[in-house]
């Protein structure tokens, strides 16, 4: 069940921080994926959390360690583009 609830967690984490946050703070501001994100992410992810909370399989343990799980896969990317320029990783020399 951890692992649903680390991928449920990175949907409302992508959904929540990098499409609905920045049109918010943009003012209305059109984000790619505002629609996905309202549409799809956020009942899914909330769908799941709902599901785990109501089988009982929700603990102070549990969430932090869904949520620390949800945030370091959406983490990996910009790590990884941040880290391609690197030196060491390029390949044009």
């Amino acid at each position: 069940m951890l692992s649903c609830l680390i991928y449920a967690a990175l949907m409302l984490i992508n959904a929540i921080f990098f499409h609905i946050l920045p049109v918010l703070l943009t003012k209305g501001r059109f984000s790619p994926g505002l629609a996905t994100a309202v549409v799809l992410f956020l009942p899914a992810g909330m769908a799941v959390w709902r599901r785990a909370g109501a089988d009982g399989t929700l603990d102070a343990g549990t969430v932090v360690l869904a949520i620390a799980g949800g945030a370091l896969l959406m983490a990996y990317p910009v790590v990884i583009l941040r880290l391609k320029s690197r030196h060491y990783f390029r390949q044009d020399r």
